[in-house]
């Protein structure tokens, strides 16, 4: 059997796999494995690629016509609608970001280019950078992926025998699901496993190991049986995946042995008859380009509201923009590229797209540019000069304020205690202390903290940063630690670590700094939009309100914590926050200020104690 010929089952089966990506990216909490879909893809490219190569290699096509007509063949299905969708999404985004937010774009623009943006993605660490369900080419991993492996796929197919080639996809596939699996669930590396060429090579792999199979046993003598359980699996899955542990690894055999059933069933079972309905068979012919535009759709209707759970509304517009955007790609894109032959020169163009996209990255920056509205001086746009805190690194020794003063209290914390640090030094230069802040992203920074659960980019200068508070630890007597609490008390185990903290420091005084009020949306963005004529106002997040709460119950239970009963005028601070903020939950230099003008009150009182 020819494994190239044409299956409306396999379309069906495609159609299934973009659904549940697109169903789990739209709301997590309606499919919770719908991420398998792509794995499912990945199982359907390494069956229909072994196939394509096995049968040119059957009718004895030298090697060389061999690889330019995979190639070729290959760029032409991918090349054109993922280079149209490039451009069009960069100049959306040269329009819609904020300069900051564009230069992060920009970064995993020149990587997807060069089908790399698996690896960009992988070590992506930058903490004010968009959210990962605002970036708009995050899907673009799973394509450069595939790409690698096609530079590897051909060749092990059409050098080695078939029968030693089922040992090599076998022996492949056992060793590189060990190797995910190792690093998954030994070295707690998850990110970055997630995102790696080795770790999703099993589903190639498997494909391939399919199309062996399915060259060798004839459809009549295939289990009847195979579909049914598939496809079971596959539903499976999709619903219950995450309950599995750390993925892929040995949790991704789950949906690739259901993807593998499916491709090694009988095509006149009902289970195939049933994926060769038409309207699966035409989503299916759109998976592509659905997979495509689904995305960018979506990342860049959250950027515009700052949630990553749509409204009713917001979400019938993800919907109709990414059917029509879909359906112009599939018939005004693919299927014209599809269906022309392919010559050297038109194959050399498709491949110079890549630096044709590196060109366009630095006309849109220009662009950017000039719909960016004027910009605020520097300190109204972050919370401090990185270079000149102890924020994920240590800079001289620390300290802010009455640096001549024997009066000094340590804080520490997440970037909540960073954006302070023009906090103390107005306040440790008007009462006569001085404050040593050492903090870091996301890790409340106490002996003990839970580093464990935040991003592998957050982990090293957490650790770091913990062991050179040590020093300081035994001198200290008084701690004051602040945090994005709205955050941090999602966790039980930091709520459980920061109670052991507490007890295991009987002997020195804690104080908690309640958390900033708290903005749906960084004003930055509205006033961009505002521009482009998209009104949109800043509301209140709440979520500080009870965390804010849990500090004062929390208090109520040890004698050596108390929460310092910080004021400000609310009235003022709603109209201030386009002066105060440099984005939704952190102050600017001069919010920073302002907040410590406010409240010298309340930290002279606690001096005066403290220091009596």
């Amino acid at each position: 059997m020819r494994v190239e010929s044409y299956r409306p089952d396999i379309q069906g089966l495609r159609a299934i796999s973009v659904l549940a990506v697109m169903v789990f990216h739209y709301n997590p909490a309606w499919l919770p494995g719908g991420f398998v879909g792509v794995d499912i893809f990945l199982v359907i490219s390494g069956f229909l690629i072994t196939g394509i190569l096995l049968h040119k290699k059957q009718a004895g096509c030298n090697l060389s016509g061999t690889l330019k007509y995979f190639y070729a063949s290959r760029l032409k299905r991918i090349a054109p609608a993922y280079f149209v969708m490039l451009v069009l999404v960069a100049l959306v985004a040269a329009v819609f970001f904020l300069p900051q937010d564009f230069n992060s774009f920009k970064a995993g623009l020149e990587k997807a280019a060069w089908f790399n943006s698996n690896n960009y993605f992988a070590d992506f660490s930058d903490y004010f950078a968009p959210a990962s369900h605002e970036q708009p080419l995050l899907h673009t991993w799973s394509l450069g992926v595939e790409i690698q492996f096609y530079l590897l796929a051909p060749f092990m197919v059409l050098l080695l025998p078939n029968d030693s080639l089922k040992w090599a996809f076998g022996g492949f596939l056992i060793g590189t699901t060990a190797i995910a699996e190792y690093r998954l669930r030994f070295l707690g590396i998850e990110q970055d496993t997630y995102y790696s060429l080795y770790a999703r090579l099993p589903e190639f792999f498997a494909g391939g190991l399919a199309a062996l199979y399915v060259t060798t046993v004839s459809g009549e003598k295939r289990s009847g049986w195979s579909g049914v359980f598939g496809l079971l699996i596959v539903i499976t899955a999709a619903s219950a995946q995450p309950l599995l542990g750390p993925f892929p690894g040995i949790a991704a055999m789950l949906p690739v042995v259901g993807a593998v059933l499916l491709l090694g069933q009988q095509t006149k079972g009902w289970v195939s008859q049933l994926l060769a309905c038409k309207v699966l068979v035409w989503i299916g012919a759109l998976s592509y380009s659905l997979y495509l535009w689904h995305w960018p759709v979506l990342a860049f209707l959250r950027y515009y509201t700052g949630t990553e759970v749509l409204s009713i509304e917001l979400g019938l517009l993800f919907v109709v923009l990414t059917l029509m955007l879909s359906v112009v790609s599939y018939y005004g894109v693919e299927r014209v590229f599809r269906i022309k032959s392919t010559n050297k020169k038109q194959a050399l163009g498709w491949v110079l797209l890549a630096p044709g996209v590196l060109g366009i990255s630095q006309v849109i920056v220009k662009v950017n540019a000039v719909v960016t509205p004027e910009k605020f001086p520097v300190e109204y746009r972050r919370y401090a000069d990185s270079e000149t805190i102890c924020h994920g690194q240590i800079v001289g020794d620390c300290l802010k304020g009455d640096l001549a003063s024997e009066k000094e209290i340590l804080v520490l914390g997440d970037s909540h205690a960073a954006m302070l640090n023009h906090f103390f030094d107005y306040l440790g230069k008007e009462l006569g202390f001085k404050a040593r802040i050492i903090t870091a992203s996301s890790c409340v920074t106490f002996p003990g903290f839970d580093y464990q659960r935040l991003p592998e980019w957050a982990q090293p200068a957490c650790v770091a940063q913990i062991l050179e508070i040590s020093k300081y630890l035994e001198e200290s007597n008084v701690i004051m630690l602040a945090g994005m609490w709205s955050y941090q008390f999602k966790f039980d185990s930091f709520k459980s670590s920061l109670s052991d903290y507490i007890v295991s420091n009987k002997e020195k005084k804690i104080y908690l700094l309640p958390q900033i009020p708290l903005l749906k949306s960084d004003y930055k963005r509205v006033e961009r939009f505002k521009v482009l004529g998209l009104n949109k106002i800043v509301n209140e997040n709440v979520e500080y309100i009870h965390a804010n709460r849990l500090l004062y119950k929390m208090a109520g239970f040890y004698e050596n914590l108390s929460v310092v009963d910080v004021v400000y005028d609310s009235e003022r601070w709603a109209k201030r926050i386009p002066y105060i903020y440099s984005d939704e939950s952190h102050l600017n230099e001069k919010g920073a200020i302002e907040y410590a003008e406010n409240n010298i009150g309340v930290f002279h009182h606690l001096i005066k104690i403290d220091f009596q």
